[in-house]
């Protein structure tokens, strides 16, 4: 009866065999990955071209950034010795009397 065990010759090919395998599979898992590296590159790059355009598009349409109008001091806060509620409801009644709902 033969032995169990395979010859010299089946291991080294399985060997062989083995680390091809290995070195294919690694070639592939780094193939995805670079892959996926790209597609995210040129996502990011389309959104950056988008913005790019946007932004100049609305410097050549003249397309400015939007400003507040400050309001003075004086309407914005009332005098310290004024109480902050009673002038709140003094403007809402002025502007109820404006309306012509008091």
């Amino acid at each position: 009866m033969k032995d169990a065990k395979p010859s010299l010759t089946q291991r080294a090919l399985a060997v062989i065999v083995l680390a091809v395998v290995a070195i294919v599979a690694l070639r592939l898992a780094i193939g995805a990955i670079t892959a996926v590296f790209w597609i995210v590159a040129l996502v990011a790059l389309a959104i950056a071209t988008l913005w790019a355009v946007g932004t100049l598009r609305g410097v050549r349409s003249g397309r400015r950034d939007k400003r507040v109008e400050r309001s003075s001091p004086a309407e914005v806060a009332p005098a310290a010795y004024e109480d902050r509620v009673e002038a709140q409801m003094r403007e809402i009644r002025q502007q109820l009397k404006d309306q012509g709902r008091l």
